[in-house]
C-alpha cells in the first residue's frame, strides 16, 4: 500500500514537470519568449517586462470577456454555497 502512494506522488510530480516544460516550449515558439535564456543570462527584468506587455495587451483586447467569465464564476460559487446551506 505504501508503494502505491509513493507511485501516485511521483506520477503527479512527473506530469507537473511535463506541463511546465510544455508551457515553456509554448512560450518560446508561440510568443517568442525564451524564459530559460532570460534566467540564465540574468535578464529577469526584461522577462517581467515581456510578461507585463503580453498581459496588458491581452487585457485590453479581452477585458469584457474576462469580466463576464469572472462574474459567471462568482455567481456560480454563490449559488453552490447557497444550495449547500
Amino acid at each position: 500500500m505504501k508503494n502505491q502512494k509513493k507511485r501516485a506522488g511521483t506520477q503527479g510530480f512527473i506530469s507537473m514537470i511535463i506541463i511546465i516544460i510544455g508551457a515553456l516550449v509554448l512560450l518560446k515558439y508561440v510568443y517568442d519568449i525564451d524564459v530559460i535564456g532570460f534566467l540564465t543570462q540574468g535578464r529577469f527584468k526584461e522577462l517581467l517586462d515581456r510578461f507585463y506587455s503580453l498581459g496588458s495587451t491581452g487585457w485590453s483586447k479581452y477585458q469584457d470577456i474576462i469580466m463576464k467569465v469572472w462574474n459567471y464564476f462568482i455567481e456560480f460559487a454563490k449559488n453552490i454555497l447557497a444550495k449547500s446551506k
